[in-house]
């Protein structure tokens, strides 16, 4: 009798155990034939009618494109000569001439390779027209794996966003960041193990510049520093430049 609840017990235990991981966010092949928001998203400032159309970019056909491949190093030794050039710290302070190199560099193709540790759904932002529904995916892209989700002491990652329009191409190649995180940030900000190994992976897609988080006082810095009352960790990201859209991932494994 003992033998038999045990093993009942075991079964459940098992079957609760794959709810509870199918019920954590993830993925989706996407529908946005009634979704009715256009590039600029609901933006009312002009830097952030010019930020959002880089965000908002439509997958494209990468066959035959010769696309530099970086690891993490490489790419924020790029990233910080693209800071040197534009010299200020947000769209709204750059002059034309600025403003035109910004252009030039936005429209990259770039592929970086690090490992992912944490990955989680961003809020509704003007963006995707404050849709509670079609939001962002963060991938935060590390150096080094680890074995544990953010904390003061690791270094700060490199943001790359999977957006509505590029979520259901992504999806439909096999792509589920619940095999590829080790760890998921819930939208109470707790963090949750996925079951996975961190994996490193090959994230390819468009260079964008998200200035609005180009704030050295609490986004950007090399490594954590602290956890702030509204709960996110600060610094939380290494370079305001991003892969924005993410358009391609591929799995390299777990070693």
């Amino acid at each position: 009798m003992t033998a038999r609840w045990s093993v009942g017990f075991l079964f459940l235990s098992l079957c609760l155990g794959v709810l509870s991981q199918t019920q954590l966010p993830e993925l989706r092949d996407l529908d946005l034939s009634g979704w009715n928001c256009g590039l600029e998203g609901a933006a009312k400032s002009q830097d952030g009618k010019e930020r959002n159309p880089q965000k908002n970019r439509s997958p494209i056909d990468l066959a035959g494109k010769n696309i530099p491949k970086l690891d993490t190093a490489a790419f924020l030794a790029r990233a910080a000569d693209y800071d040197r050039q534009i010299e200020k710290k947000h769209r709204r302070d750059l002059n034309p001439e600025q403003k035109a190199k910004v252009a030039e560099l936005e429209k990259q193709i770039l592929s970086v390779t690090g490992w992912l540790v944490l990955a989680y759904q961003g809020v509704p932002e003007t963006t995707n027209c404050k849709n509670q529904d079609f939001l962002d995916w963060h991938l935060e892209l590390s150096p080094e794996p680890a074995d544990h989700p953010a904390q003061v002491g690791d270094p700060t990652p490199i943001i790359c966003e999977i957006t509505p329009r590029t979520q259901a191409p992504l999806y439909r190649s096999g792509v589920r960041v619940q095999e590829l995180a080790a760890f998921l940030r819930l939208p109470d900000l707790s963090f949750v193990v996925t079951g996975s190994k961190a994996h490193k992976i090959r994230v390819t897609g468009f260079l964008m510049w998200d200035d609005e988080h180009n704030k050295p006082d609490g986004d950007i810095g090399t490594s954590i520093g602290w956890f702030g009352t509204e709960g996110y960790h600060h610094p939380w990201r290494s370079t305001a430049w991003e892969i924005h859209p993410v358009l391609k991932i591929e799995d390299l494994g777990t070693e």
